[in-house]
């Protein structure tokens, strides 16, 4: 019997989110904002593109599809990233 695997999607992130990011309306960046950019500079490449691609409004079928993980888990990767959030923040 053959067994066959779904190739992975390989993703490839900078290192840091830039810290000179420039809004449009040239507002500096609330006290929130600059803690939420900060906590997402702690997760993994893989956190990052899960929770970055849901943040966009991707569905988890199109998440699943460009991660190359199933629809299931996505659900399960973003509670547990929303979670990993949470604490980060709350500390």
């Amino acid at each position: 019997m053959a067994t066959f695997r779904k190739q992975k999607t390989l993703l490839e992130f900078p290192e840091n989110i830039p810290d000179n990011y420039q809004y449009t309306d040239q507002q500096d960046m609330s006290e929130n904002e600059e803690r939420m950019y900060e906590a997402l500079r702690q997760l993994n490449d893989s956190e990052k593109a899960i929770i970055s691609l849901f943040l966009e409004d991707y569905s988890y079928h199109e998440i699943a599809s460009i991660i190359g993980i199933k629809e299931n888990y996505v659900g399960v990767k973003i509670n547990r990233i929303k979670e990993k959030l949470k604490l980060i923040l709350n500390r």
